[in-house]
């Protein structure tokens, strides 16, 4: 108990880096070091790269803490469970390739360093536009509830598994409440309708429905 605990709190300590470098004083920070150009040209990538060495302890205490098993799927819902964690993935990939996915790496914005002009702002999101079709007709956040379903289907599933899983659930939720107020000033009035029709995480399959049945107005 005391390693999932331990796996909890380091995949916290990631969200709460994850966070610091996506919030408005840090990339303020790195336009008054690196100048405005360098800084909206670099900053998505940085970003990513350390974003990965922050998670890399959770998932090493993952693989090499002792471990336990807790429960495992019996056949054949064990191969149902894996079946929907591989379209869990199309879909992740899919719902990246909708958000630009040169410019969510933070490539795009690099390639474009050279240009007079600076199309994108440093406090973009993940998105240079507002996207709400694909997946993002289920849910705000088809990235983090695709995730969770990959995490959350595992079998076998162990202990430090589960507790990687938890502490990704609590980011996710946590996290997305800051990225929506960014997105809210980013989109404004357009992502609060949004926020509106389409739920945060966990999809909603008659409200798509109904959305698709209603007659338009005149």
């Amino acid at each position: 108990m005391l390693n999932a605990l331990l796996i909890f709190i380091t995949l916290l300590a990631f969200g709460l880096v994850h966070s610091l470098l996506a919030s408005h004083p840090a990339k303020q920070f790195a336009q008054r070091l690196l100048g405005v150009t360098v800084a909206t040209a670099t900053y998505r990538l940085v970003f990513n790269v350390l974003a990965l060495a922050a998670i890399l302890p959770a998932l090493y205490l993952v693989f090499r803490l002792p471990n336990q098993e807790l429960y495992r799927f019996p056949a054949p819902w064990e191969a149902l469970a894996l079946g929907w964690q591989v379209l869990a993935i199309v879909g992740l990939l899919y719902s990246v390739f909708q958000l630009d996915v040169w410019f969510f790496l933070g490539l795009r914005q690099l390639g474009e360093s050279s240009q007079s002009d600076v199309r994108y702002s440093i406090d973009s999101t993940s998105t240079p536009r507002l996207v709400t079709q694909g997946l993002h007709r289920c849910v705000r956040h088809p990235l983090y509830t695709t995730s969770l379903i990959v995490l959350y289907l595992a079998s076998p599933m162990s202990l430090n598994s589960f507790a990687f899983a938890l502490g990704c659930n609590v980011y996710f939720f946590v996290g997305s409440i800051f990225e929506e107020r960014k997105l809210v000033r980013e989109f404004g009035a357009p992502y609060r309708l949004y926020q509106q029709r389409v739920p945060r995480l966990l999809p909603r399959p008659w409200r798509l429905f109904r959305t698709r049945q209603a007659p338009e107005r005149s």
